[in-house]
């Protein structure tokens, strides 16, 4: 693909989604700090794409994820249609500044234990497996691989019967790959009823499920409202289901456009752990966190960001830094000290890597393990990417396997 130069540049455009980097190598030398007006509100857009700048972004508390924090003239700019269904279910930690942040975090992290997921990984590796076996000769790694993992997975934490799993799986895809606004609204409701029953059956009748554990702790007679509840559940069940999709996709795309690596991975199965770590850095599930909020006016390389804008920290340009890693535009398996940011930094670091990377591990091993040859089943140039920018990942992934 040809470089664009600064003036070709266009964030929402179909080809950035086709390749982000591009654009990233030219903010990155040319405009570090880049605003970009959102083609549907007109609303400012400031994105960070140097590594040293989207890491002290993370961590500064001059930025922050509270609205609320803002004068209410630039507070009022920010709403969005839809804002009273996900007022229902944006009460969690991604949405919050200190002291509430530190409170939520606390009071999760006591339920969501690394116990707890590492007693995940006999199902995963059974789920992984199962799903391999049925794979056949031409298959969308995708739909028939990728997807079902973390849905299931979630589904066990949350205790999900088994009889219900089959709607659980199609509410979820019904919310996070709709057909259209419309069609999202009424998945996002049916979310919200089904957990709100849920959260009514567990408190009755406590299992040992997370959902249990979160309805039911408590410390300091503190515990989470049925908000806070909803919100978590929410948070596991989109953030929590795409990353995973996501890590899988992306990982193994970037194997198979790399044979060099995949079969040094396939001779040194020892290396997962570090292979996984590089895809996650080259080509990683999450492109942003959400967007921050500029709590007063911030100058960085002689731009000024005006108070109540949004700041974009792009992570994946962060982790092609070449400020920051030794040739950052190759994949290497073998990388040492590699300090990506793809899962964030500082006090909003996403709680769920530890199992996103589990599922990844295991999903990815399996996968060379059953099959001798993986290949693309389609032109590289046919791939098709999800829209947005927080999560990146794609639609399909047709291989021929073997």
């Amino acid at each position: 693909m040809t470089e664009p130069t600064l003036a070709d540049i266009d964030l929402w455009s179909d080809a950035l989604r086709a390749d982000p980097h591009a654009a990233y190598r030219v903010l990155r030398t040319e405009a570090p700090v880049y605003e970009g007006i959102g083609p549907e509100t007109g609303r400012s857009f400031w994105f960070l794409t140097r590594y040293d700048d989207v890491a002290s972004v993370l961590r500064d508390p001059r930025f922050g994820r509270d609205v609320d924090k803002l004068p209410d003239h630039l507070r009022e700019q920010h709403r969005f249609e839809g804002e009273e269904l996900m007022s229902m279910v944006d009460r969690h930690m991604l949405n919050a500044d200190p002291p509430d942040h530190t409170r939520l975090r606390r009071l999760v992290s006591r339920a969501f234990t690394a116990r707890r997921i590492s007693d995940l990984e006999p199902r995963i590796r059974e789920m992984s497996a199962d799903l391999a076996d049925r794979m056949e000769h031409d298959a969308d790694l995708i739909h028939d691989y990728a997807l079902p993992i973390p849905v299931t997975v979630i589904a066990d934490l949350l205790g999900v019967a088994i009889g219900d799993l089959d709607e659980f799986r199609a509410m979820i895809d019904g919310f996070v790959r709709p057909e259209s606004p419309e069609a999202a609204m009424a998945a996002g409701m049916q979310m919200i009823q089904y957990v709100n029953a849920a959260i009514d059956a567990r408190s009755a009748d406590p299992g040992d499920d997370l959902l249990s554990a979160l309805i039911h702790l408590e410390e300091e007679g503190d515990r989470l409202d049925r908000a806070e509840l909803m919100s978590m559940v929410n948070l596991l069940v989109i953030a929590g289901h795409e990353t995973t999709v996501n890590l899988i996709g992306n990982g193994m795309l970037e194997l198979l456009r790399h044979p060099d690596q995949l079969e040094l991975l396939r001779s040194r199965p020892d290396l997962i752990d570090s292979a996984v770590e590089e895809m996650i850095r080259f080509h990683g599930p999450v492109e942003t966190p959400f967007p921050r909020f500029a709590y007063e006016d911030v100058t960085m390389h002689g731009v000024t960001i005006p108070r109540g804008d949004l700041v974009i920290p792009v992570l994946a340009a962060a982790n092609r830094d070449p400020a920051a890693f030794d040739d950052p535009d190759a994949f290497r398996i073998t990388r040492e000290d590699n300090k990506h940011v793809g899962f964030g930094l500082g006090i909003h670091y996403c709680l769920g890597a530890p199992l996103a990377r589990l599922e990844g591990r295991i999903a990815i091993a399996t996968l060379l393990e059953r099959f001798a040859s993986i290949e693309l089943a389609v032109d590289e140039a046919d791939l098709r990417w999800n829209p947005g920018f927080f999560l990146r990942g794609l639609r399909a992934l047709p291989v021929r396997v073997s």
